[in-house]
This record gives structure tokens, C-alpha cells and sequence, in this order.
């Protein structure tokens, strides 16, 4: 049981990455000094993006190696023209490999380049968008799979639920709204199928070091 939350535990690790990647490379103190203004400042975009109807839909799968990225930019008027954009590809185990790679736009409101990941595993990416009419960004994280990964054992929660194992219990895990991004309001199912075990299974979100009230949630059967 205590291995199951523990494996648990991890999945939902990953939702939590992206903010505390980038706290943990410039955070020094319990409130970051100009924390309000920021604040305002992104409701602000938000509220603009919103208006635009802006919609940025990128992809959540990579391998290691050379990928082919294209990223759709369209606005209630229809695609964005003539921005520019660029990809920066970060590594959640540190920054070592860190590398930003440009993308043009190739038709309307499609903007592509050649990105290379030098590594398999987790990577955050920050597309950087700016044009006439707004400066936006979108971060999301991705698992680039390995040289040698079977096609059919990779799995895309930015399309569907994905499936694991966790102490010999099967565990599906899917997340909602889609694509998945970070600093947005998100839904979570977990499916335990079988589950036999002693007691009410649960998640805790919390974060070791990280100061913050209890958040866990109790699983319960459905009716």
C-alpha cells in the first residue's frame, strides 16, 4: 500500500515540475519581490489572449534526438501571420542542456523547426511567441522518448489516459483540459482497476521542502 501512494505520488509529480523548475533556479526568499506586479501582469495577458481568441496547440510527443516540431497559432480572426517565434528546450534534471532553437513561420499560422534533444527523459518547453498584436508564451512538459523505445510503449498524456504499474497494480491516469499546461486549472481521474487493497487509497500532492498547506485526495469507488 505504502509503495502504491509512493508510485502515485510520482505521476502527479510531474504537473508540479514545470513551477518549481523555474522557482528553483531564481527563488531566494518565501515572496519573490515583485510577485503582485507579475501577477497582474499575467491576469492582464490572460485577458488579452482571451479576447484575441488565441489558441496555440503544440505537440506533446519527442524523441531523442532530431524532431520535427510544428506549432499552430490561430486568433478568432484566423492564424496569427508574421510573428516570430522560438523554441526553448530545458532539462528538468538541470540546466546543462538547455538549448533554444528558432522557428519560421511555414504557412499561415504554422511556425516549424528542427529541434534536437541530446537525451531521452523529461524536458519543459517554452514557446515564445511576439507579433504586432501580442507577446505571449506557452510551457509545457514533454518525455522524450529513448533511440531504442518500441512505438507502441510510448504514451501521450496531452492525448489520451496513460497507463502504469505501481506495486503490480495497474493505475490509469488521465488529466483534462488538453493539451496539458502548466498554471492552468486542471481535472485529474485516476483508475485503480481491481484495486483489493487494506484501505481507501489516496494521493498526496504535497511537495517535500515546500511549504504549503495538506493537499491530498481520497480515492473512492464509483457508484
Amino acid at each position: 500500500m505504502k509503495t502504491l501512494i509512493s508510485a502515485l505520488c510520482a505521476l502527479f509529480a510531474l504537473l508540479f515540475a514545470l513551477t518549481f523548475y523555474v522557482a528553483g533556479r531564481s527563488y531566494d526568499g518565501l515572496v519573490e519581490e515583485d510577485y503582485y506586479r507579475k501577477a497582474n501582469s499575467y491576469l492582464a495577458l490572460k485577458e488579452k489572449e482571451e479576447n484575441l481568441g488565441l489558441t496555440i496547440r503544440v505537440p506533446g510527443r519527442l524523441a531523442e534526438g532530431r524532431n520535427r516540431l510544428l506549432a499552430e497559432i490561430d486568433t478568432a480572426e484566423g492564424p496569427l501571420r508574421s510573428a516570430r517565434a522560438s523554441l526553448r528546450a530545458m532539462r528538468l534534471s538541470g540546466p546543462e542542456h538547455d538549448v533554444t532553437f528558432p522557428l519560421r513561420e511555414e504557412a499561415a499560422g504554422i511556425y516549424a523547426g528542427e529541434i534536437d534533444l541530446p537525451a531521452a527523459g523529461r524536458w519543459m518547453l517554452l514557446l515564445a511567441v511576439e507579433s504586432d498584436t501580442i507577446s505571449t508564451q506557452r510551457r509545457w512538459i514533454v518525455t522524450a522518448s529513448g533511440r531504442d523505445t518500441a512505438p507502441e510503449a510510448l504514451q501521450d498524456i496531452h492525448e489520451g489516459p496513460v497507463t502504469g504499474k505501481a506495486d503490480g497494480q495497474t493505475v490509469i491516469l488521465d488529466i483534462t483540459p488538453k493539451p496539458v499546461t502548466a498554471m492552468t486549472e486542471l481535472e485529474f481521474t485516476v483508475e485503480l482497476p481491481g484495486y483489493g487493497g487494506p484501505g481507501e487509497p489516496f494521493i498526496d500532492l504535497g511537495m517535500p521542502g515546500m511549504r504549503m498547506p495538506p493537499n491530498r485526495v481520497t480515492l473512492t469507488r464509483e457508484a
